[in-house]
């Protein structure tokens, strides 16, 4: 697969056979959907492409990494070009005279719109959005049942909002007024025009897209309707998302084999003749392939060149893809650029676009040694372009891989780390706050539902169990209370443990002038493991230099509000911009450095023997060789 750009949007071409006649365009779905399937879509790209027919996936203009915000000009109309460009820059690039059109829930609709205009052969709906109307109610219910789980302290849109707003995506006014009139049943269009061959798989609404079927047979279209059976475990999360495998086997099939090509092509990431360069609004972005060939990032630079040494790195929040939720990395990325400063955002290499795509994302996969390596290896492919005083912004669990590849990184200078869910060393037991089967409540947020009537009067009524509640709340007491006993064993008597080895590494990250940042939004539930390792509120670390944490009232722990958003990223502007972390008086000193050796001369020696037990394994992880080298 080949990085491209059309018409001001970045895609990606999955090269088929050489002889190839006919393409496929794949129109993603809006917002969070789009974020959800992205794993997905790869895979049916790359399906499609190992049999013979080449397919292009992309980003609406003002969504992903294409240029332009998503809320400027007509969304839908601008998007509808987009499929437009994206058909004609496909037919260009590969030599195919026949286009099949592949949606996906908003995106099928836009495609059957496209469709009704353009010389489509073949069209393939998934899903469709086929009322406009019921897909607002739906947007609605999605951004209500997120408020009043991961968004109790964001404040509702107001009750006059002509927009629509869906965990950190919004469809604007004019967007929202053409949605609630639009039923594609009652579009002419697609019927008056329909493609030779449509092929609907659904179980949303299966009977409107039974009718929409039957509209298109009667207009004399050779079309056919299937379940789409797997579409409610493809719409999850990006961490849980499952790979509708048959429904893509039955969509490569109802197409047919075309000339076959070589699976190895679609598989790994190729370096275009010349590489594409997106110029937009004062700011330059490039895709850059690194680590020989391995991690996939977009380098995003001043139109002029930047005039400062610093850079930012964006790491992947939990699955989600490099842009970030919400689209954050993007926006904050160009945002520095257009204040003279460089950023990569890059996928660590079992997300996004990075190597090959990973099927199954166990939560430990998020917090593993190579995610944290491959952080250092985005951090030396800035400093490789005289970009070597590297920021890292994080959320999440890209906080996490940050934290423990600063000390492995001699670029990386500063840190900010929005609510973090774990700080303990990957070969360390997982703690309650990052484990799967644990509540992701804050202990402060159950506190509070004790005060709050309406609780109450739901464990009355039997609709809810205090048991599991309390249960919970008195573990999370006594892991406190252990993390306690050890702080002090620690500080009286010298007891090594995963928090005083956390605590060593945070401070003597301070004292190598690398400055580091932790934010959390209120209720965040990382607070709790950041209460285990470094006390409530931080008051273990208060003396540290170079050290601080930050509490934003507003902030959602993926930053999906809007407001909180803007609030972070301006904090984060000024962050960058401001003075270097002041030297520590004197060095680290003897008495601290020899406190360190013995840790790390421990971890180092534990990682000998493990691969001494292991002769076929070598040590070439980079924070063993850190290691070894200390």
């Amino acid at each position: 697969m080949t990085p491209i750009i059309f018409d001001h949007c970045f895609g990606w071409l999955h090269e088929g056979g050489p002889a190839a006649t006919r393409g496929v365009v794949l129109c993603q779905p809006f917002g969070r959907e789009a974020m959800w399937v992205h794993k997905g879509w790869r895979v049916f790209a790359e399906a499609l492409a190992d049999s013979g027919t080449p397919a292009l996936r992309f980003d609406y203009a003002g969504t992903g990494d294409s240029a332009g915000e998503s809320e400027d000009g007509e969304q839908i109309e601008r998007w509808l070009r987009s499929i437009r460009s994206a058909i004609a820059y496909l037919k260009e690039s590969t030599g195919v005279t026949q286009v099949v059109l592949c949606g996906l829930r908003l995106g099928a609709t836009l495609a059957a719109l496209v469709a009704a205009d353009e010389e489509v052969d073949q069209l393939v709906l998934l899903a469709p959005v086929l009322s406009g109307r019921q897909y607002l109610r739906e947007l609605r219910l999605l951004q209500q049942n997120w408020l009043e789980t991961g968004g109790i302290h964001v404040a509702p849109p107001p009750a006059d909002a002509d927009y629509a707003e869906a965990v950190g995506h919004r469809l604007i006014a004019s967007s929202v007024a053409m949605l609630s009139k639009f039923d594609l049943l009652r579009d002419a269009r697609l019927a008056e025009r329909a493609p030779r061959r449509l092929l609907v798989l659904d179980s949303y609404d299966p009977s409107r897209s039974k009718k929409l079927v039957e509209a298109c047979s009667a207009a004399g279209a050779d079309a056919q309707f299937e379940a789409f059976d797997e579409c409610a475990a493809f719409m999850q999360e990006s961490g849980v998302t499952e790979t509708p495998r048959q429904a893509i086997a039955r969509i490569v099939e109802w197409l047919g084999v075309t000339e076959q090509a070589e699976p190895a092509v679609t598989a790994s990431i190729a370096k275009p003749p010349e590489s594409p360069v997106l110029i937009a609004d004062g700011v330059r972005e490039t895709p850059v392939i690194f680590d020989n060939g391995r991690l996939f990032g977009i380098l995003c630079e001043p139109e002029e060149r930047a005039q400062s040494r610093r850079s930012v790195v964006f790491v992947n929040p939990g699955a989600t893809h490099r842009i970030g939720d919400a689209r954050i990395s993007v926006t904050l990325a160009r945002r520095l650029a257009r204040q003279g400063f460089a950023s990569l955002r890059f996928d660590v290499g079992t997300l996004g676009d990075s190597a090959a795509v990973v099927d199954k994302r166990p939560l430990s996969l998020l917090f593993s040694r190579s995610g944290c390596d491959d952080v250092v290896s985005a951090a030396a492919f800035l400093a490789e372009r005289g970009f070597d005083d590297v920021s890292c912004f994080a959320v999440c669990s890209g906080a996490y891989v940050c934290l423990h590849a600063a000390p492995v990184s001699p670029h990386i200078r500063s840190l900010v780390l929005v609510n973090a869910p774990k700080f303990g060393f990957p070969e360390d037991p997982m703690s309650f706050a990052a484990n799967d089967n644990r509540p992701k409540t804050a202990t402060s947020t159950f506190m509070r539902s004790f005060k709050t009537a309406s609780k109450w009067k739901r464990v009355l009524r039997g609709q809810r169990r205090l048991t599991p509640i309390v249960k919970e709340l008195a573990r999370r007491s006594g892991t406190r209370l252990k993390a306690s006993v050890a702080y002090f064993a620690e500080r009286t008597i010298g007891v090594d443990s995963s928090g005083s080895r956390v605590r060593a590494m945070v401070r003597e990250l301070g004292e190598r002038d690398v400055k580091v940042r932790f934010v959390y939004g209120a209720g965040d539930p990382g607070m709790d493991e950041f209460a285990v390792f470094f006390g409530a509120g931080g008051r273990r670390m208060r003396k540290w230099r170079n050290v601080e944490t930050v509490h934003h009232d507003t902030l959602d722990h993926a930053c999906f509000s809007y407001s909180a958003r803007e609030e972070m990223m301006a904090s984060f502007v000024q962050f960058v911009q401001g003075e270097p972390p002041q030297a520590a008086r004197g060095g680290i000193g003897w008495a601290r450095l020899g406190a360190l050796l013995p840790r790390f001369t421990a971890r180092a020696t534990a990682h000998a023997i493990a691969h001494a037990n292991r002769p076929d394994e070598m040590p070439t992880d980079m924070h063993a060789k850190a290691l070894e080298s200390r």
